[in-house]
């Protein structure tokens, strides 16, 4: 790959994490971000996540997963819901917080994108 090709790239994936960064909370630290996703792609596709799911299909260790969740939990990004008859079973909803601020995301990323492409 070129040089020009590789700063090109660099510029984009920092134009992305300044996208992501004023929406999401704590900035664009990747576990409470990469927790937000999941939760939310699990749920709108009618099968939300357990803690114990979460827990298994992020690559981060279970403290860092479990204090970002506490986190994102108490300001009222997610849901911890028990539902059915399995009282245990803890299942995981986004809130209107994270779709707002997706999109938000996805509307600073688009707008720095075609400036750039400019």
């Amino acid at each position: 790959m070129d040089r020009q090709t590789v700063l090109t790239d660099a510029h984009l994936t920092e134009q992305l994490r300044e996208a992501i960064a004023p929406a999401l909370p704590y900035g664009a630290s990747l576990i409470p971000l990469d927790i937000l996703v999941a939760v939310t792609r699990a749920h709108h596709r009618q099968r939300p996540l357990s803690v114990k799911q979460l827990l298994a299909i992020l690559p981060y260790s279970v403290t860092g997963i479990r204090y970002n969740l506490a986190q994102l939990v108490a300001d009222g990004w997610l849901i911890k819901s028990r539902q059915g008859e399995d009282r245990r079973l803890v299942r995981l909803l986004p809130t209107e917080r994270v779709t707002d601020a997706f999109a938000e995301v996805r509307d600073s990323f688009q707008s720095r994108l075609r400036s750039h492409l400019e």
